[in-house]
């Protein structure tokens, strides 16, 4: 991936020289478009700008905020990633709880491998070390909001024949290529082929339980909240990945202990996941059923374990094993992840 002062500037020409982008924000010619950087991942390189800041400071006027996604890596099950994030957050706005697309771009002037233009969701990151008393309520309400939202006859996003065992699948795609790597440890070995046993006999049973798909982002990180102080709910931001499945995929990701950890120092208690749940099915409301969740959200909450398991054997092989990771996070995490001590952790709380 290039630098993010690369992008920067590729960003801060774009803007500067998109006159169709320009005309459907009503910008006037005469304002500066600057890209501030506001997040990168993996797969998008983010900023946010406003039109005319330095005429809305003078003035005293709030400038309304907007976000540049710049694609760097495509999702799978899709042609363009933009396009695709773009189609999501419009089959999700009625739920008012994420950004709204405005403009997408997957032309050769684009930087990276395409633009999309949304609005600017303010508020603070669920802060996992640090929550507000409300927060997890709050978050339950946001995605009660979101799965709530009929699927149009026309919605586009990608429907799995089977959700679960697509996801198992991958993993097992992933320890596969660890496997036959040099990097591979026997004793990492062993956890997986547990984990993956124990995996494989939950979703026999899941499968006898069928779900109604619903709209998920299957990727319901902390960082993806974010919570003003003046509401009880908040929005819901980073669109990469959803598909039409299962709603106990965003519960149990969410609720995951290697979720939570990987951004945080701490996990779930019991009490923390009987509170979410509880404030989830009651805001949901009875805009749908429950149908056989309880069923499936146990082969759910081992599919998100392994899932983590499977990516942090696969990092082993991407970063070029022990002390050569591409992040801080990674560095730090990777090594605790793969220990005895968190495989012995995910048998008591995930597979048991």
């Amino acid at each position: 991936m290039d630098s993010l002062d690369v992008y920067r500037q590729r960003a801060t020409d774009y803007l500067a020289n998109n006159e169709e982008l320009r005309d459907r924000l009503g910008v006037h010619p005469q304002d500066v478009l600057t890209p501030h950087p506001l997040g990168e991942g993996e797969h998008n390189v983010n900023f946010w700008f406003s039109a005319g800041e330095d005429q809305g400071e003078r003035d005293g006027n709030a400038q309304q905020r907007f976000v540049l996604r710049v694609n760097v890596l495509p999702q799978p099950f899709h042609a363009c990633q933009v396009r695709y994030e773009s189609d999501a957050l419009a089959a999700v706005a009625a739920s008012g709880c994420t950004p709204l697309p405005i403009y997408v771009d997957s032309s050769s002037t684009a930087p990276g491998k395409g633009v999309l233009v949304e609005t600017f969701c303010p508020g603070r990151v669920f802060d996992l070390d640090d929550p507000h008393p409300d927060d997890l309520k709050r978050c339950a309400r946001i995605l009660a909001a979101i799965h709530s939202v009929p699927i149009s006859e026309d919605c586009p996003l990608y429907r799995p024949t089977d959700p679960l065992q697509g996801l198992f699948d991958e993993c097992m795609e992933r320890f596969q290529l660890y496997r036959s790597s040099r990097y591979e440890d026997a004793r990492i070995t062993a956890w997986v082929d547990r984990f993956t046993n124990l995996t494989a006999q939950a979703i026999q049973k899941a499968q006898a339980a069928p779900s109604e798909p619903h709209i998920v982002n299957t990727e319901t990180l902390a960082s993806h909240f974010l919570l003003p102080e003046d509401s009880q709910t908040g929005w819901f931001v980073d669109w990469e990945r959803p598909l039409l499945g299962d709603i106990a995929q965003d519960l149990a990701f969410f609720l995951a202990p290697t979720t939570t950890f990987w951004d945080s120092d701490r996990f779930f208690t019991a009490q923390d996941q009987e509170v979410f749940l509880g404030e989830y099915w009651k805001a949901v409301d009875g805009r749908f059923e429950a149908g056989a969740f309880e069923e499936r959200f146990p082969a759910w909450k081992k599919v998100s374990a392994l899932r983590a398991v499977a990516w942090c054997c696969k990092a082993l092989i991407r970063y070029g094993g022990k002390g050569q990771h591409t992040t801080e996070r990674a560095t730090r995490k990777l090594p605790l992840y793969l220990s005895d001590d968190f495989q012995e952790m995910l048998l008591e709380e995930c597979f048991s």
